[in-house]
């Protein structure tokens, strides 16, 4: 049993490394497909009007008249000395800047997934307990409908009533915890609409199980069989798909958090792309395909171990 967690692990973290090798090295393939040559792009904002002998300077200096493979070489070797290098836009240190942003992000996408999960569990334990079908149907026709709704269109007409018409909340300088409220539960409705069906099935499912039969013979209440062994078995199989999610909520809030303007890691990244700030970009990917990645290699590993758990009993 500990050797094939110790070979599954193992594959898991190959696959991780080829993965970072493929998405950094497709990032910095499309900074070189790019119309705007970066050095160009530094050279006007320190210059104003470069000549092209001067842009060929900074070129030299910064090193982008290596070939691809050669820069992509030295960015590696310097990210194992943990050395990201500076900012063309402002200078300031890559990991510092990272540092400061990441944690907002976290903090929005961690209340998402608090409301994610309450909502999920609230809806459909209702709607588990409700002897009415009609109300059952309502709940999926409205999850089908937040589904269908894209996150970014939603913070609009979320920021469009409460911020411009009603002025609830602040449409700049959102740097309150409480103010990464409002983007999370923009981010968590997808999540929200999507699992909550599936939770409704699961339960239902469950309570069709030979064990809930003879529970109901020996007397239990649907209510202790819901919250005791209903929902523990149905949630557990759901866990896997879940913490998926929560990598696409990490990429969703990139477009997000721009509309609400929290200085987060995906405000970071749209700002520094606009800028053609190479060093940041490559980082931001790095660690955003870093973030992604460990979400899904922690949902394969309780997937394997839901299933090695199922084969031993």
């Amino acid at each position: 049993m500990k050797q094939d967690m110790r070979k599954y692990i193992l594959g898991k973290l190959i696959e991780l490394i080829i993965t970072l090798l493929f998405v950094t090295l497709l990032s910095f393939l499309l900074m070189r497909l790019s119309a705007v040559d970066p050095a160009t792009a530094y050279a006007k904002r320190m210059i104003g009007n470069p000549t092209s002998e001067q842009i060929e300077k900074i070129r030299v200096q910064l090193g982008f008249d290596k070939p691809l493979i050669v820069q992509y070489g030295r960015w590696a070797a310097d990210l194992l000395h943990f050395n990201l290098g500076t900012s063309l836009a402002n200078g300031h240190d890559v990991w510092t800047d990272i540092a400061t942003a990441f944690p907002k992000t976290l903090g929005i996408v961690f209340l998402a997934s608090v409301f994610q999960i309450f909502f999920i569990t609230v809806i459909s334990c209702s709607a588990f307990l409700l002897p009415w079908q009609i109300p059952k149907s309502g709940v999926r026709a409205i999850c089908m409908l937040g589904v269908s709704i894209p996150s970014f269109y939603l913070a609009t007409v979320y920021l469009d009533y409460f911020a411009v018409q009603r002025s609830l909340i602040s449409v700049a300088g959102n740097t309150t915890f409480l103010s990464y409220l409002s983007p999370a539960i923009c981010i968590g409705v997808f999540g929200a609409s999507f699992y909550t069906p599936m939770l409704m099935d699961a339960l239902e499912h469950e309570s069709d199980e030979d064990y809930a039969f003879y529970a109901r013979c020996r007397g239990l209440s649907e209510r202790r069989l819901l919250f005791f062994h209903f929902l523990p078995r149905a949630a557990l199989g759901l866990i896997p798909n879940f913490l998926q999610s929560i990598g696409l909520a990490l990429a969703n809030a990139t477009i997000v958090e721009q509309i609400f303007s929290i200085p987060g890691f995906g405000y970071l990244i749209v700002n520094h792309v606009l800028d053609r700030d190479t060093p940041m970009i490559h980082a931001e990917v790095f660690f955003l395909a870093l973030a992604i990645a460990l979400c899904n290699i922690g949902a394969d590993l309780i997937q394997w171990g839901i299933g090695r758990k199922k084969e031993v009993m």
